[in-house]
């Protein structure tokens, strides 16, 4: 299997309609995006989804292990819910591998902002050559 960037990702692409859209920077250590999530992203009122957090914790944890240029797409990941995260509200969103193994990279991501950590997650993601 080959990976090749198209910008049509729901989580980071900037082509897709649709998508979140989110603007990532990288290095070799960590992940990070600022991101404000739109009301039409709720669950509850006023509250985001919790596949959209998912969603972006997946998607950060990716990027983490893509600033080591290692290629992967998840294998598992476990979130742990911390507080209703509400929408039209911005955030930070964090991620670093922690461990590189043969064919799995370890990692974890929170979601917060300066008073509380919303979500955190691990992940195993699947090296990809």
């Amino acid at each position: 299997m080959r990976l090749e960037r198209d910008n049509f990702c729901f989580a980071c692409g900037k082509n897709n309609p649709r998508g979140l859209k989110m603007d990532i920077e990288i290095d070799t250590q960590s992940a990070r995006c600022t991101y404000k999530i739109p009301k039409d992203l709720q669950g509850w009122p006023d509250i985001t989804h919790g596949g959209i957090i998912s969603t972006i914790l997946d998607e950060i944890m990716i990027w983490a292990a893509a600033g080591r240029e290692i290629h992967t797409v998840t294998a598992e990941m476990t979130v742990r819910f911390k507080y209703p995260l509400p929408t039209d509200h911005e955030v930070k969103i964090e991620a670093k591998v922690v461990q590189e193994r043969k064919r799995i990279v370890l990692t974890q991501a929170k979601v917060f902002d300066d008073e509380r950590v919303y979500a955190e997650a691990t992940g195993k993601l699947f090296r990809v050559p």
